[in-house]
């Protein structure tokens, strides 16, 4: 047996034996055997419970103390953000002011590229409906120059029947076959 556990058990039957009449011992007096007991008792409960208690404060401290330390660390971080924001909020109206102003730079910017881009689009519009009325104006002057050819056959044709008589046909059918003739 450990130490500790021999004089737990001596201390545990000691005031037992305090309680005896014995003539030999004083202390047969009731009160006094339940004092001493007590103590007894308050002693083995210090000797058993010291080192376990012990521990468990250091670590309590422990963990107390750490919890303080993060407690502040995380206070001096939420005292950084604090100031970082109170800093932005009052930087507020000059970064609005500096967002107003670059918007509208980038409307102007955008505005002029819409109006270049416009022009650009015109200009080829324009070049485009010169080429279609060039091209519409060739057209036009060949069918005009095949209505005009068409029209001074018609009229060569009508003039002709109107003036040929039966001999001049007679002498163009001769010429004709004579032409056939020369060319068999």
């Amino acid at each position: 047996m450990t130490k500790l556990a021999q004089l737990s058990s001596l201390l545990l039957c000691f005031p037992h034996l305090l309680t005896l009449p014995s003539p030999g011992l004083a202390l047969a007096n009731p009160v006094l055997a339940k004092t001493v007991n007590l103590a007894i008792f308050l002693l083995i409960l210090y000797l058993v419970l010291r080192k376990p208690t012990r521990e468990f404060f250091r670590k309590r401290f422990l963990e107390i103390r750490t919890s303080l330390e993060r407690a502040a660390k995380e206070k001096e971080l939420a005292a950084a953000r604090l100031a970082e924001i109170d800093a932005r909020l009052n930087r507020l109206d000059a970064e609005l002011a500096e967002i107003r102003a670059q918007a509208e730079r980038e409307a102007a910017a955008e505005r002029a590229r819409i109006e270049q881009t416009a022009h650009e689009e015109a200009e080829k519009l324009r070049l485009l409906a010169q080429r279609e009325i060039e091209a519409a104006k060739k057209t036009a002057l060949v069918e005009l120059k095949q209505f005009a050819a068409e029209k001074s056959v018609e009229l060569a044709e009508e003039i002709i029947r109107r003036e040929l008589t039966q001999e001049d046909d007679a002498r163009l059918l001769r010429r004709l076959s004579e032409e056939f003739e020369r060319v068999k």
